[in-house]
């Protein structure tokens, strides 16, 4: 399986001639939106989900009630935690329900489904929920009004990934992202700060 990273928190998953992409959203580049067999949307927040681009792909989206509600669209598949079903070919496990929290006063800003591919890649959203299982590949997300350090390495940590890919960092800036580098690249476990459009392969 190969996985491309594009802006901020959207990735493209490639196998058998399939492809899967995930989180599709408004920082994401006209290159992700090129071609889709399914696509699975974490939650309903503009940098996970475009709603207008989203139109020309004419294929099956996965995704919560919030997401479902803003597309009005037959094409959508309301999943929830727990939940396994398939999408073009791959496997795909529902995880969490919850948005993290960005001040306490808000609440739970909305519904958020982590979803793991083929037991392989893990995609949290906005969230630190872990999947019940090791994965080969977890996608970890390093920036956001809701991002706290501490708590995204213990998460990668806990995980327990082979090794892990840098997401949702639209906000950082060169130091920013060496610095998530170094927190990340440790206990053994490569961590891939991959830019918009490189790729690595998931065995």
């Amino acid at each position: 399986m190969k996985l491309t990273k594009f802006g901020h928190a959207c990735v493209r998953l490639e196998k058998d001639g399939k492809i899967l992409l995930i989180d599709p959203g408004t920082f994401s580049e006209d290159a992700a939106f090129e071609r889709a067999d399914a696509i699975l949307i974490t939650h309903e927040h503009q940098d996970h989900v475009d709603v207008a681009r989203l139109g020309a792909l004419q294929v099956p989206i996965f995704t919560t009630a919030g997401v479902a509600g803003q597309l009005n669209d037959e094409r959508v598949t309301v999943v929830s935690e727990g939940q396994s079903f398939d999408a073009a070919g791959f496997v795909v496990r529902a995880y969490g329900k919850d948005h993290a929290v960005i001040l306490p006063e808000l609440g739970v800003p909305c519904e958020n489904i982590g979803f793991l591919v083929d037991d392989a890649v893990y995609h949290p959203g906005d969230s630190f929920t872990q999947p019940d299982r090791e994965v080969h590949t977890n996608l970890v997300p390093i920036s956001g009004p809701w991002f706290a350090l501490p708590r995204a390495v213990e998460y990668a940590r806990s995980v327990k990934a082979q090794q892990t890919v840098g997401i949702h960092d639209a906000l950082l800036s060169e130091i920013g992202l060496g610095l998530m580098q170094r927190f990340l690249d440790a206990d053994g476990r490569p961590y891939h700060g991959l830019e918009s459009g490189q790729s690595i392969e998931i065995n």
